[in-house]
C-alpha cells in the first residue's frame, strides 16, 4: 500500500471548491468537469489517487466524484488516505464512488466513508444533479455559518 507524504496547509486558508474529479480516464474526466462548470460547480480535476491526495490539501471539496480502478494509487488507496485526514482534521467530503464493478460486496471496506456508488456508464446529467444538489446544501449550510 502506498504511503503518503504531503505538506499540510492550515485548514482555514483553504479554498472552497465544489467538487474533485478523479479518474484515470482523461474523457470522463474532462466530460464530468464540463458538465459541471456549465451547471455553475466549482471543480478540480485528478487523474489518480496520488494525485487527489494532493489537491485535498490545497482545497476544501464538498464532494468527491472518485473511480476505483487507476494506476499509481487507487479509488481505495484514496479512501484509506481520507480516512486518515479525516481523523486529523475532523472534515471530510461526501464520497461518490464510479465504477464499473458489478459486486457491491467488493465496497464493504469503504462503505464508513462512501455515500453512493454510482455504476458506469452513468447518465451525465443525474451525476450533475446530484451533484448540484449536495453543492447546494453545503453552500447553504456555510451561509448559514457566516450569519451566525
Amino acid at each position: 500500500m502506498a504511503r503518503f507524504v504531503i505538506v499540510i496547509r492550515v485548514m482555514g486558508t483553504l479554498e472552497k471548491r465544489d467538487v474533485l474529479i478523479v479518474d484515470d480516464d482523461v474523457s470522463i474526466r474532462n466530460l464530468l468537469g464540463h458538465a459541471l462548470r456549465r451547471a455553475g460547480i466549482l471543480c478540480t480535476l485528478a487523474a489518480d489517487g496520488l494525485e487527489a491526495a494532493h489537491r485535498i490539501h490545497e482545497a476544501e471539496y464538498a464532494i468527491v466524484l472518485l473511480d476505483l480502478m487507476m494506476p499509481r494509487v487507487d479509488g481505495f488507496g484514496f479512501l484509506e488516505y481520507l480516512r486518515e485526514w479525516e481523523e486529523s482534521y475532523g472534515a471530510r467530503p461526501v464520497v461518490l464512488l464510479m465504477t464499473a464493478a458489478a459486486e457491491e460486496k467488493e465496497f464493504t471496506a469503504a462503505g464508513d466513508v462512501v455515500q453512493a456508488v454510482i455504476p458506469k456508464p452513468f447518465d451525465i446529467g443525474e451525476v450533475a444533479e446530484i451533484c448540484q444538489q449536495c453543492v447546494a446544501v453545503r453552500r447553504e449550510y456555510e451561509s448559514a455559518i457566516a450569519t451566525i
